[in-house]
C-alpha cells in the first residue's frame, strides 16, 4: 500500500516545486492534493486523509500550526506533519514539537533534504503499519483462542485453589461472564466412551464429543451462567453460577434428557456440593467426582448428588474368609458348580449394605478375590493361558469395568474358565493314567490280572480306578481284559499256535472255558475261527 502525502503553502512555487520537481511514484508516494492557505488545507486533510502532511507554519486565514493544532484536538493523530517556514523563530520549532511534529524544515531547503525527510517519515509509517498489523492479528488470535484459555483455566481451578483476589484480573483478561462467587460442578461422562476397550472409531468418537459438548452448552445457556469443558476422553465439567430458583439437579436432568434425545447418547451426571468462593471449586469438583463413581451400583444415564451419598460415611466392605478357602479348593478341583455358587455368594455379601461402599473399595476387593483365584490358575496354566490370565488381571487392576454387573462377570468369567482348565487338565492325566493301565494289561495277559494290582500301578483307589476306567473305555476292567486276551488268541490262532498252547499262553488253565469264551467273543470256536482264515486266504 502506498504512502499518500499532501503539501500545503501560501506560496505556490513552493508547492509546485515540492509536488512536480521530485519524482515521489519512484519511492512510493502518491500525491493526493494541495492548498494555499490553512483553512483549505484542513478541509483537504480531513476529507483525503493524507499518510504526510508538508506545510508551512505562517499561512494566510490560519496558519499551519493552528490547522494542525485543530486536527489533534480532534483526534486526528496519525499523519506525520513535516513544517518549514522561512523564520528561524525558536518559538514556532517549539509549538511544532509539542504538537508532535515530525520534522522541521527552514527554508531554503534544497530538494535532498525535501526527500530525505520525507523518506524518513515513509520509514516510520511503514513500520508503524507492520506493528499495528502484528497488533491485531495478535489480538484477533487471542479472541479466538479467548475459549480455550477459559477451558484451560477452569481446568487449573478444578484440581487447584485459588484466591479470589487474585482471580479478578484473569476473569477481566479472559473475559469470563460469571459471578465470582457461588458455584456448582457438574461431572459427565459419555458412557460409550468410557472403557478403555470401547473400540469407537476415532471420526465417531469426535462426532460425540462435539455433539454432546455443544447439546450440554445451549442447554446450560438457557438457565444459568456457566462454562462447559473437556477433561477426559469422554468426559465434561460444568462450572456455573446456580442463581436464585435454579435446581442444580433439574439442569443435570435437562442435560441428560437433550443429549440422549438428540445425540442419541447416554450419559451420566455426577452433581458436587455448593462452593461459596473461587477457592471451593476444586472441592466441589472432587465431590461431583465422588458421586459420579456411585455410577459404578446404578449404572449408565443416571444422576447422582453428593449430598445424598455424604451423610452414609464409610462403608467397609468384605466377605468371609471361609468362602474364599472354599471356592479356591471348588476352583482347584475343577467344580464349575460350586466356584459359580461360592462367587454369587460372595458378590452378595460384598454389597449388602444399606447404602453401597465406596466403589474403589469394591474394585480392590474384587481384585484382591481374582488374585487369588488367578495364583490358583496360573500354578498350571500353559503360555496361551497365562497370556489370557495376565490381560484379565490387569483390566481388573486397571480398573476398566465400569459397573459392577461388569466386574462381577469378569471376575466370574476368570473362575469358571479355570474350572474348565483343571477339568480338562484332570480328563487328559486320568486318560493318561488308563492309558497306563491298558499298558499293562496288554502286557500281562498270560497273568491272573485284577482291578486291585492294576489300581495299584496308576497310584488309584480300585473303586475310582473301577469307574474311570469303565468310563473311558467304555468296558468294565474285566471286561477290557477279556476282550485284550481274545484279539491276543486270534493273532495266536493266526500264527498257527496250538489251542492248548494259547490257552496257557494267555493264562486260561482249563481248555474248554477258554474255547467257550472265544466262542461268546468271536461267535466261532478256536479251530473254526482259524479254518475260516485259512479258507478266505486260500
Amino acid at each position: 500500500m502506498k504512502i499518500t502525502m499532501c503539501i500545503i503553502d501560501d506560496v505556490k512555487a513552493v508547492i509546485d516545486g515540492i509536488a512536480q520537481r521530485i519524482p515521489w511514484q519512484e519511492h512510493g508516494i502518491d500525491i493526493i492534493g494541495t492548498a494555499t492557505n490553512g483553512k483549505a488545507g484542513l478541509a483537504m486533510i480531513r476529507e483525503r486523509k493524507p499518510d504526510i502532511i508538508m506545510t508551512d507554519i505562517r499561512m494566510p486565514q490560519s496558519s499551519g500550526i493552528d490547522m494542525v493544532r485543530e486536527l489533534r484536538e480532534s483526534g486526528e493523530n496519525d499523519t506525520k506533519v513535516i513544517f518549514f517556514s522561512g523564520y528561524s523563530d525558536f518559538a514556532y520549532a517549539q509549538e511544532s514539537v509539542r504538537l508532535g511534529a515530525f520534522d522541521y524544515l527552514l527554508k531554503p531547503f534544497t530538494t535532498q533534504q525535501v526527500i530525505d525527510t520525507v523518506l524518513k517519515a515513509k520509514a516510520v509509517i511503514e513500520t508503524e503499519r507492520i506493528e499495528r498489523h502484528s497488533r491485531l492479528e495478535l489480538e484477533r488470535k487471542l479472541r479466538e483462542s479467548l475459549p480455550s484459555l477459559r477451558q484451560e483455566y477452569f481446568r487449573l481451578l478444578i484440581r487447584h485453589e485459588e484466591q479470589p483476589e487474585r482471580a479478578s484480573d484473569k476473569w477481566e483478561f479472559l473475559d469470563i461472564d460469571m459471578l465470582m462467587e457461588t458455584f456448582a460442578v457438574m461431572v459427565v461422562q459419555i458412557e460409550e466412551l468410557m472403557g478403555e476397550e470401547a473400540g469407537v472409531p476415532v471420526r465417531e468418537v469426535e462426532l460425540s464429543r462435539f455433539a454432546v459438548h455443544n447439546i450440554l452448552e445451549e442447554t446450560l445457556k438457557k438457565q444459568a451462567k456457566g462454562i462447559v469443558f473437556r477433561e477426559h476422553l469422554g468426559r465434561f465439567v460444568i462450572v456455573l453460577n446456580p442463581e436464585e430458583g435454579l435446581a442444580v439437579l433439574e439442569l443435570a436432568e435437562n442435560c441428560r434428557d437433550n443429549v440422549r434425545r438428540y445425540a442419541k447418547r447416554e450419559i451420566s451426571i455426577g452433581v458436587g456440593g455448593l462452593a461459596h468462593s473461587i477457592a471451593e471449586i476444586s472441592l466441589s469438583y472432587q465431590q461431583a467426582m465422588t458421586a459420579l463413581s456411585y455410577q459404578f451400583y446404578s449404572g449408565s444415564g443416571c444422576i447422582i448428588d453428593y449430598r445424598d451419598i455424604e451423610p452414609q460415611g464409610r462403608v467397609i466392605a468384605g466377605y468371609s474368609a471361609e468362602k474364599e478357602t472354599e471356592l479356591l479348593y471348588c476352583l482347584r478341583s475343577g467344580n464349575q458348580e460350586g466356584t459359580k455358587r461360592l462367587l454369587c455368594a460372595i458378590f452378595e455379601e460384598c454389597l449388602r449394605y444399606p447404602a453401597p461402599p465406596d466403589p474403589e473399595m469394591t474394585v480392590n476387593l474384587f481384585y484382591g478375590l481374582a488374585f487369588s483365584m488367578y495364583r490358583i490358575i496360573a500354578e498350571k496354566a500353559d503360555a496361551a493361558q497365562r497370556a489370557w490370565l495376565d490381560d484379565k488381571l490387569a483390566a481388573l487392576k486397571n480398573g476398566r469395568y465400569m459397573t459392577t454387573s461388569a466386574l462381577q462377570d469378569a471376575v466370574r468369567e476368570l473362575g469358571l474358565t479355570g474350572c474348565e482348565w483343571f477339568q480338562r487338565r484332570q480328563r487328559n492325566d486320568l486318560g493318561e493314567l488308563i492309558m497306563q493301565a491298558i499298558s499293562y494289561v496288554r502286557s500281562n495277559l498270560g497273568r491272573e490280572l485284577t482291578v486291585q494290582e492294576c489300581a495299584g500301578v496308576v497310584h488309584l483307589s480300585p473303586s475310582y480306578f473301577s469307574t474311570l476306567f469303565k468310563k473311558e473305555t467304555g468296558m468294565t476292567f474285566m471286561q477290557y481284559v477279556t476282550s485284550a486276551r481274545m484279539e491276543k488268541a486270534k493273532h495266536l490262532l493266526l500264527e498257527g499256535m496250538q489251542v492248548q498252547d494259547i490257552t496257557f499262553e494267555l493264562g486260561y488253565k482249563d481248555r474248554p472255558y477258554f474255547t467257550e469264551l472265544f466262542k461268546k467273543h468271536t461267535g466261532l470256536t478256536p479251530t473254526e475261527f482259524r479254518t475260516r482264515y485259512e479258507q478266505g486266504g486260500s
